[in-house]
């Protein structure tokens, strides 16, 4: 039996103590290791890198420890019982890692708790303690409780280490709302100074958590769930797991009491909750075979997160749509931001979704400037097929199957299984079940660049895609724009009182074209400064075909460089519908 306890030491340090009780080590000594990454966010993290004064000690005796590479400790033979001791630094406010202040606490178990070589497959305890001088913190995590009082310090289980670093761990002065769906016992728990009006959210999440286990039959993988949920000034993001998903908005994300209107940020936190529980049956139990089992190690490749985060993506907004909470339109405004998205970039023209798929540890997660003119995003091109075999599988079954339909056939059949996906699973899955051929769509959507037929689809459930003219270079999206500027830079910028900082310069658009790159700093055209304040008034004065001056810093070097306008381009992707009895049951129209 391994007994991990952990302690928060220093609130002002940011510093986790955490000792770890071998009863049985290995007779040729044992062996440590942390992981390298987590599941759902496909990038080497190296979390160990945060591990202070490790060290070990059997029947009161110091036991030596070998560094053996940066992940990894070889402690020598010994007879007796080992306890290792070690701090984590913790400072990291992501939903990845760890984070410890004044105020609140979280952790994955992945960036605190150490792997026993040989025994990882074995049952373990968590005894978790509140700092010393906070009376008033809670505890909130989805692990198992042995002992201790609901919300209090404790002693937790899990069955194994793959277990037991899928349960994060909330705590602080927590606000928590609790609330029941599907006949089973949810959680919001809320770390941070917030306004939030939490019984208002909690009934929207129930609704959401009722419609996403009705649509899988109510075959649901968890006995209770929490949405651990940090709120910061600013902030996105969200991580699944086994019964729980850790979480991370900002303050305006939270709709206040009183409010009854739906904006983009509080839709913006029920698309990222609805998200992150959809991967409850889609990438938790659901999974590439690659993924059974994880191994923590090093990159773990697989060409089906199109699948896996395309999908979610895809049901994540269309979710709140069928369960009412935004409108026919507003859903459809969502989605046109999505192709706009894809489409503007001409990454999308080089790369394809198994690719970006496979890439996702590199060129996905992390970034750079040229990323738009080089990558496309599994997650958003993926949410786009989705969509289509949405609207495929409706149209050739007349609406007798739909891509809700399938998700439960395919997650009895292989998730509830726990055998894992191929690469060619869904397409042989809803030929020999539905009789619907895929594999030609599917083929030419997922190992070629060409367009999706998102217009044609579309067309036949009566809903019409136009391409119109955004208002400016930095504006993308799925609404009409009120007006347009006369010229376009062909690069996204950050403006200030400095002058305009390209953040993109898109492949082949105006302002490559004049030799300008991403980082540089626009600070006149034609001899004028150019500003936040003035540089609607400026791009107004131009014609395109115009040729300017442009005056910009690259580092500390001034340039000076010709451009030549560009026509304002047609980014928007404006979707509208314009025959709702095509609609057949995919949305809902107005009454």
């Amino acid at each position: 039996m391994l007994h991990y306890s952990i302690t928060p030491a220093d609130l002002n340090a940011h510093l986790f103590s955490v000792a770890l009780e071998i009863g049985e080590p290995a007779r040729d000594g044992v062996q440590l290791t942390l992981p390298a990454w987590i599941p759902g966010s496909y990038m080497i993290r190296d979390f160990a890198r945060n591990i202070i004064d490790l060290r070990a000690e059997a029947n009161g005796q110091p036991v030596k420890v070998t560094a053996v590479d940066k992940q990894t400790w070889q402690l020598e033979p010994v007879d007796d019982p080992v306890t290792v001791h070690y701090q984590v630094y913790a400072f990291d406010l992501s939903v990845r890692s760890a984070y410890l202040d004044q105020y609140f606490g979280f952790f994955n178990n992945s960036s605190l708790c150490l792997a026993v070589q040989g025994q990882t497959n074995q049952s373990c305890t968590l005894a978790i303690s509140m700092p010393n001088d906070e009376s008033a913190w809670q505890l909130a995590t989805g692990m198992p409780r042995q002992s201790g009082e609901q919300f209090g310090s404790g002693v937790f289980t899990a069955a194994s280490y793959e277990e037991l670093v899928d349960y994060p761990v909330l705590m602080g002065q927590l606000a928590i709302q609790e609330f029941i769906a599907g006949g089973i016992k949810h959680g919001l728990v809320v770390a941070g100074h917030h306004y939030g009006d939490l019984s208002r959210i909690s009934r929207d999440l129930a609704n959401i958590c009722e419609y996403q286990i009705e649509l899988f039959d109510h075959q649901v993988p968890f006995d209770n769930y929490l949405f651990l949920t940090i709120v910061v000034g600013k902030g996105f993001g969200g991580l699944e797991h086994r019964n729980s998903t850790a979480l991370l908005c900002s303050r305006k994300d939270l709709i206040l009491a009183g409010k009854n209107t739906i904006d983009n940020d509080y839709r913006g936190f029920l698309s990222l909750c609805s998200h992150e529980y959809f991967h409850s049956w889609n990438i938790k139990t659901l999974k590439p075979r690659e993924f059974i089992p994880y191994r923590l190690a090093a990159e773990q490749y697989t060409r089906q997160l199109w699948f896996y985060e395309g999908i979610t993506s895809y049901f994540d907004d269309y979710v709140l749509h069928q369960c009412g909470l935004i409108d026919a339109p507003a859903y459809l405004q969502l989605v046109g931001d999505t192709i706009a998205r894809v489409q503007r970039s001409s990454g999308a023209n080089r790369q394809t979704v198994t690719d970006s798929s496979l890439y996702a540890w590199t060129k996905f997660y992390k970034q750079d400037e040229n990323s738009p003119n080089s990558i496309v995003s599994y997650y958003a091109k993926g949410g786009l097929i989705a969509l289509c075999l949405d609207l495929i599988l409706r149209r050739d079954t007349e609406g007798q199957v739909t891509l809700e339909t399938v998700m439960r056939d395919y997650w009895l059949e292989y998730g509830a299984s726990g055998k894992g996906t191929e690469d060619d699973s869904f397409a042989s899955f809803v030929e020999q079940k539905y009789s619907v051929k895929l594999g030609a769509f599917l083929q030419r959507a997922l190992y070629s660049t060409d367009p999706l037929p998102l217009n044609d689809l579309l067309s036949h459930f009566g809903v019409e895609l136009t391409h119109e003219l955004a208002a400016d270079d930095n504006t993308i999206g799925g609404k009409p724009a009120s007006a347009s500027m006369p010229v376009a830079l062909g690069a996204r910028y950050k403006a200030s009182s400095q002058g305009l900082e390209l953040q993109t310069v898109y492949n082949g658009e105006a302002a490559e074209r004049a030799g300008l790159s991403a980082q540089d700093r626009i600070i006149a055209i034609d001899r004028l400064q150019v500003t936040d304040q003035s540089v609607k008034e400026v791009f107004e004065r131009y014609q395109p075909d115009q040729q300017v001056t442009v005056h910009a810093f690259r580092r500390d070097e001034l340039l000076s460089l010709k451009l030549v306008w560009d026509k304002p381009r047609t980014n928007n992707r404006v979707l509208r519908i314009k025959r709702p009895e095509q609609l057949k049951g995919w949305l809902i129209p107005k009454s």
